[in-house]
């Protein structure tokens, strides 16, 4: 009876077997990762049978961590994925980008010729991307904050590469529905020049370009590192920074990665002790009674002749840097539909941008200066 027993145990074990799933792996194990110098919001990790790119949402919303997954074999999928997980069977061969920094990091990858729609083209400087818009080789779907939907579907492109915000817009969220893969960037949330500069390595890993893109950044930041500490540090220049808006002063926050340009390039940022990494607002008579004695302004409003009035009336008199004209702008690419370099380049090359801010701080009085993305304001 025992041994009858036994023999039916075993047949039921065996029926099981065959008749349920095997459990999923959700222990794939990593076998090399990415984890950035300076960004803080990305990582790259690999594995035997895909590539795992984490986004990582500033503001902290867990729910809004990104995930995309590049297979290497379109049927061996990773089981324990986020809810915002999106699968690649190949690398991308068609995109559609939703700002002109983002233009700016796939022609310094050389990967413009995915590009098949874009945003706001006066925004965009490049002209051999701006000759393929006019040609039709690249369609305009509208502006970053809202989108020509149908014609976006029309091009149907394998990734739409924008700026990721605290929660996903309404555009994202038709994407998402339509089965389409937004890819967030945050390089811009990045409280470091060369952090943000780092995001060119994420954005590579979806072409498997990172080896070139490592080496363009490790370029970047030895030059950077390089210019940094050969500043003559005893004297260090005040600088104050932005611009009035209807009585109200927009600056760069002591915390911002703009503070941390000016104290590596060797200046004292008037707003240091500012606790904040994004832009803040001041009344402008409370600027103007700090700023009025230091002796440079880094200014961001409109080089325009018919804007730039403002500097002859009596309260900019007050400002030193505008007496002294020492009164500098990044607005030296520019062109002539207005389209500004600096935002397009300057976040993947801060070495330029920190070499230029070192010659503006450091330059002796009646020597000529050789600029790349910033001038002297003409008023």
């Amino acid at each position: 009876m025992l041994k009858k027993i036994i023999i039916l145990l075993s047949f039921i074990g065996i029926l099981f077997s065959c008749s349920s799933p095997t459990p999923p792996d959700n222990h794939a194990q990593i076998t090399s990762s990415y984890l950035p110098k300076y960004a803080q919001f990305f990582r790259i990790d690999y594995y035997e049978d895909y590539k795992q790119i984490t986004v990582l949402n500033p503001w902290n919303n867990k729910q809004m961590n990104f995930e995309y997954y590049i297979l290497k074999d379109s049927s061996k999928i990773p089981q324990s994925r986020l809810a915002n997980s999106f699968l690649l069977n190949h690398n991308p061969k068609s995109t559609a980008v939703l700002s002109s920094p983002i233009v700016g990091m796939l022609n310094r990858l050389n990967l413009t010729g995915t590009i098949q729609g874009v945003t706001d083209p006066n925004l965009i400087y490049d002209s051999v991307i701006l000759s393929r818009i006019r040609k039709g080789e690249i369609q305009n779907i509208g502006k970053s904050i809202q989108l020509n939907m149908e014609k976006l579907m029309m091009i149907n492109p394998d990734i739409i590469i924008g700026s990721g915000w605290e929660q996903l817009s309404a555009d994202y969220k038709k994407m998402v529905k339509l089965k389409m893969i937004p890819v967030l960037m945050y390089d811009w949330q990045e409280v470091h020049p060369l952090g943000k500069a780092e995001w060119m390595v994420f954005l590579a890993a979806f072409f498997n370009e990172e080896e070139k893109a490592k080496s363009l950044f490790q370029a970047v930041d030895d030059n950077y590192n390089f210019i940094k500490n050969s500043v003559e540090t005893k004297n260090k220049p005040q600088v104050f920074n932005g611009s009035e808006y209807q009585g109200i002063w927009y600056s760069a926050g002591g915390k911002s990665y703009i503070s941390q340009l000016y104290k590596d390039a060797g200046a004292q940022y008037l707003m240091e002790q500012d606790s904040t990494s994004g832009s803040i607002q001041l009344d402008f008579e409370i600027l103007m009674d700090k700023a009025a004695p230091t002796p440079i302004w880094m200014y961001t409003g409109s080089n325009s002749p018919m804007a730039l009035d403002f500097f002859k009336t009596p309260k900019y008199k007050v400002f030193n840097a505008v007496r002294n004209h020492r009164v500098y702008s990044y607005q030296q690419r520019i062109n002539s539909k207005g389209a500004n370099d600096y935002w397009e380049t300057g976040g993947l090359r801060p070495d330029l941008v920190l070499k230029d801010l070192v010659e503006i701080f450091h330059h002796s009085e009646g020597d000529s200066m050789d600029l790349y993305y910033f001038n002297k304001v003409d008023y």
